[in-house]
């Protein structure tokens, strides 16, 4: 009974540390990796890995439509502003001692084209993304570790730490991404 549970707690924990080392790995190749492909020996070690988050499907279709809605509202702010201007410049033109019947049509047109596209832009529906079709919500599609780590820089010799969130894969095997000291 003694050798079973020495046994099962020796396989927990050649379990866990696989998993820490398979994080490692991916985040040493991705530091020290630069954008060009070109591979450097930084003297890498992961101080500490802890798993913070699993996003799943639908996690990503929620940053997804964020995102979307972010960049919408900011064109049709955008477009508020366009409008506002056209409707002063029609307001000092119509104001003018001789006022210009041409340039009241054409800043007309112009104010209702940009209203045609503010309201286009409200009514524009988020497209989910054909990339999720036939999953579950409860897919996991990354893993976000955060990860405090030393490097050494080659010509310095000063070593120094840095702690960062990695978004991996499911697998722990590539890293899609990194965000600086953020919390997810």
């Amino acid at each position: 009974m003694k050798q079973f549970v020495t046994l099962t707690v020796l396989l927990l924990l050649s379990a866990c540390t696989s998993k820490q080392s398979v994080y490692e790995k991916a985040i040493a190749d991705y530091v020290q990796t630069d954008q060009r492909g070109t591979f450097t020996d930084l003297k890498f070690k992961a101080l500490s890995i802890e798993k913070t988050v699993n996003i799943t499907v639908a996690d990503s279709l929620k940053l997804l439509q964020t995102e979307f809605e972010k960049l919408r509202d900011e064109q049709i702010t955008s477009q508020q502003c366009t409008l506002d201007y056209l409707n002063g410049l029609l307001k000092d033109n119509q104001s003018a001692k001789y006022a210009k019947h041409a340039m009241d049509e054409q800043l007309n047109q112009s104010i209702a084209a940009t209203q045609s596209r503010i309201d286009s832009l409200r009514n524009l529906p988020a497209t989910d993304s054909d990339c999720y079709k036939g999953r579950s919500l409860t897919e996991v599609v990354s893993v976000v570790v955060k990860c405090c780590y030393s490097y050494t820089m080659p010509g310095n010799g000063a070593a120094k730490e840095r702690t960062d969130n990695f978004i991996l894969s499911p697998d722990g095997k590539k890293v899609l991404g990194k965000e600086k000291s953020a919390d997810l």
